[in-house]
């Protein structure tokens, strides 16, 4: 994930900077986009925690077959939050080198708090990708224990 922000943030910067010297702005974000990934990265949470719930032969309202779909997300939103802290990152750069201008110190503040949100969904990604993992025994069967549902594959 960190080489997908370090790429991020090295492309980010060359093309905003060439904006820049274009005589454009750096990119700015509305506030909203805070509170969307902020609340975005809850109902990852809470999704993942239904999904560990099943994991462990708990009752859960997540079905069985919703599960991967969860993964899934996490998994897309661990890349796409990387991929956007480096790309934040970069303008965080470019910012302090225009430090002079009037608009930077309202345009630094969204920047950071969009960033700690991004942070916040790629911490809370990574830890439900960790979840959904299937821990199989070492010969590839999985656990004794019978699936939610009171399905059992083996008596099949």
């Amino acid at each position: 994930m960190s080489l997908l922000a370090l790429f991020a943030l090295i492309v980010g910067y060359f093309l905003s900077d060439l904006a820049v010297k274009m005589g454009g702005s750096p990119l700015q974000f509305s506030p909203i986009l805070t509170l969307l990934i902020f609340c975005g990265a809850i109902v990852l949470a809470i999704f993942g925690q239904a999904v560990k719930r099943l994991r462990d032969g708990k009752t859960s309202w997540v079905q069985l077959a919703k599960a991967p779909m969860v993964a899934l997300v996490a998994q897309a939103s661990a890349v796409w939050s990387s991929l956007f802290i480096g790309y934040l990152l970069s303008q965080l750069i470019l910012i302090y080198q225009l430090r002079h201008a009037g608009m930077v110190g309202s345009f630094a503040a969204s920047t950071i708090a969009l960033a700690l949100a991004s942070l916040f969904l790629l911490v809370i990604a990574l830890l439900v990708e960790s979840w959904c993992i299937i821990n199989d025994g070492e010969d590839g069967s999985a656990g004794r224990k019978t699936p939610p549902g009171g399905a059992n594959p083996a008596s099949a």
